[in-house]
């Protein structure tokens, strides 16, 4: 072997292995640079979906466009059939003074409308709901009332044909809330096909202020608000509502005075926080029992003690027997009276002896 040819010279005669420092000088021998592969850079083209993955895209584009159209067809017809055969007031709008509900503060106001009415109507029918307490006036008559619970929310049908006019009709609804939260929605049918001639909405008067002649008039502009609309039925938690008829306020034959009355002490429950929890606690106060000696049906007439200018709660208790009269957790009424109103006459034929008013706050007769 020629000397050139020594160990670690890389070439091999004919019949040699490699040695183990020929084997590892070859594993580590670097490659040149130039021979090293060069990085694709992806390119416009390259990121472009291939025509299998467009035809892909556009499927599921059309079937997206599919559900959307069908999922808004759906809902179209859910809201026409549902208006067909479920709304009875049409484009009538629960209504409400403006007035921040999440206060809590109690409410009262008179909800006005002046309108006339076609001569070739067959009947006037007015259907309504004041949630949770109403008393509905038309043309200066007091028709009719009642208190709304969560299990009879349904238009009160009343039909006042007797009382209507082709022109100068008037509508006053007095409504009341302990806790300022309630609607007010209306709508007057004049025959089975012509119906919602008349629905409640923005061109309807707020008036907080009773005032002696307001059945008859409204007051003064500056005295007048327009509603805050809360939307069509079904909205908020009305939903849709049923119709039926209404009774109409009987008419009084006799006003009854308590036999006697008592001032006492006594506590009424409420809710405080202490240290950042509600507990129910009581608190004192002063109130005054009205006996009528017997049982008593009839509608409870409120006379307040002193007139406010805004509206104010009254606390009322009704009893059968004097030992409920001192129990604390015995249930009781809130009577709200509006800015300026004296009297309210309570819309429920109730039965009972005695009448507690906590407060002292209003005297109590009444009227059969």
């Amino acid at each position: 072997m020629d000397a050139s040819q020594g160990v670690g010279s890389g070439e091999l005669g004919v019949g040699e292995k490699p040695s183990a420092v020929d084997s590892a000088q070859t594993l580590v021998a670097p490659t040149p640079h130039s021979q090293l592969p060069t990085p694709q850079l992806p390119t416009p083209h390259s990121l472009l979906p291939t025509p299998r993955e467009r035809i892909l895209i556009r499927r599921l584009l059309i079937l997206a466009v599919a559900v959307f159209i069908g999922v808004a067809a759906y809902s179209r017809l859910d809201l026409l059939y549902s208006h067909k055969f479920f709304d009875n007031t049409g484009r009538a709008q629960w209504i409400w003074p403006v007035h921040r509900m999440a206060d809590g503060d109690p409410v009262a106001f008179f909800a006005t409308h002046d309108f006339d009415l076609p001569p070739n109507r067959n009947f006037t029918r007015i259907k309504m709901l004041g949630d949770p307490e109403y008393t509905l006036y038309f043309n200066g008559v007091a028709v009719g009332g009642r208190r709304v619970g969560d299990g009879n929310q349904a238009l009160d049908t009343y039909d006042v044909s007797n009382l209507a006019h082709d022109h100068g009709n008037r509508m006053v609804v007095a409504v009341r809330s302990a806790n300022g939260v309630g609607g007010l929605i209306a709508a007057v049918d004049l025959t089975r096909e012509f119906a919602n001639f008349i629905v409640t909405g923005s061109d309807w008067h707020i008036v907080q202020q009773w005032h002696d002649d307001l059945l008859v008039r409204d007051p003064p502009a500056g005295e007048i608000g327009r509603p805050q609309l809360l939307g069509r039925p079904p909205a908020r938690r009305w939903n849709y509502l049923t119709q039926k008829d209404a009774a109409f306020f009987a008419p009084t034959k006799q006003v009854i005075g308590a036999r006697q009355s008592f001032d006492f002490e006594t506590a009424l429950p409420e809710i405080a926080v202490i240290g950042g929890t509600a507990v129910m606690v009581s608190r004192k106060t002063a109130a005054t029992a009205y006996d009528f000696g017997t049982m008593t049906s009839g509608r409870v007439r409120l006379t307040i003690r002193k007139v406010e200018n805004g509206p104010r709660n009254v606390t009322v208790r009704f009893a059968y027997e004097r030992a409920q009269l001192f129990m604390v957790e015995e249930p009781v009424e809130q009577f709200v009276f509006a800015a300026g109103e004296r009297t309210l006459l309570d819309e429920e034929i109730r039965n009972f002896r005695y009448v507690t008013v906590y407060g002292s706050a209003a005297t109590v007769d009444v009227l059969q």
